[in-house]
């Protein structure tokens, strides 16, 4: 079997050539004010993570809860070495292929061009291809069929450290279609995605973690006592070091042995003396102020 060679990920020589604009070019999309803070909160908390799988891990986290989906993606196509790396959220075995078989296919990807000719904006596989056209295709049956999907709205984003490399950012349903909703939200966030990711780059993706200042439920309320005027009881700085972990309401309730509706309940009255309106923004802010306290190497400083 042939492999694919670099030239063939190249963007068409026409610019716009074959391409079904998207609707919500437009139509300007409007985000409630609920999306707008989770929006803004998960912006802030790419910028604090401290390394790229955590990085993934939090925007596809914060994502769920804007543009649902069952699976996510990011894939680091190298095509000078003919290379994919994948990482899927929550976690997936890539489908049974041969590498070059997969490397293959990648390359044969129905939106390929189109992510290539414009990174940093996000696409839907019916603005290149029917889903009728797409469930006929080679690629559908060896990639998505195995992992339950036929459904995408994904975006390219360079690699600032490898020349012609990019990263691929998919979400993935079965059956319902992505909205132009969908895709708003997506390109309001992939800018701070792509600044977050060059950061990371830039500092060799070894920045300090804040969960270093913490060895658990004592020392998490301990260092808040110390260094925060939040005033937050007992069980609030228990909820909150549990959301720090990435916890969901219900893991937390289980874990300290409440309902879920409790340890919502309790989230919702520390976020204000925060001064924050939601997990994500909190989360933010704690790491923050962490990551300045470990800059620091001090630990006298009151924050507010």
């Amino acid at each position: 079997m042939n492999s694919a060679t670099p030239s063939e990920l190249a963007p068409p020589s026409s610019p716009g050539e074959g391409i079904r604009w998207p609707a919500s070019e437009a139509v300007p999309q409007t985000l409630s004010e609920t999306e707008c803070a989770r929006l803004l909160g998960l912006a802030s908390e790419l910028y604090t993570a401290p390394h790229p799988r955590e990085l993934l891990s939090v925007l596809f986290r914060g994502l769920q809860g804007l543009i649902p989906h069952e699976l996510g993606g990011c894939h680091r196509v190298r095509p000078a070495r003919r290379q994919v790396d994948t990482h899927y959220a929550p976690a997936r075995h890539p489908p049974p292929l041969l590498p070059q078989d997969f490397w293959r296919l990648t390359v044969s990807h129905p939106l390929n061009r189109l992510l290539l000719q414009h990174p940093l904006r996000a696409w839907k596989l019916t603005d290149a291809i029917s889903h009728r056209d797409f469930l006929a295709t080679e690629v559908y049956h060896a990639l998505y069929r195995p992992l339950a999907v036929d459904r995408e709205l994904v975006a390219a984003l360079p690699v600032p450290d490898e020349p012609g490399a990019y990263l691929q950012v998919s979400l993935h349903r079965r059956r319902a279609d992505f909205t132009e909703h969908d895709r708003a939200i997506l390109n309001l966030l992939l800018p701070h995605l792509d600044r977050a990711w060059r950061r990371l780059a830039a500092t060799g993706s070894e920045a300090p973690r804040p969960a270093g200042l913490w060895n658990g439920e004592k020392s998490f309320t301990d260092w808040l006592r110390a260094h925060t005027r939040w005033r937050l009881t007992p069980r609030e700085s228990e909820v909150l070091y549990w959301l720090s972990q990435g916890k969901t309401n219900s893991e937390i309730g289980c874990i300290l042995g409440i309902a879920e509706r409790t340890a919502e309940t309790h989230a919702l009255r520390l976020y204000p003396k925060m001064g924050v309106e939601n997990r994500f923004t909190a989360i933010a802010t704690l790491n923050r102020l962490a990551l300045q306290e470990m800059t620091r190497g001090q630990g006298n400083g009151v924050v507010t």
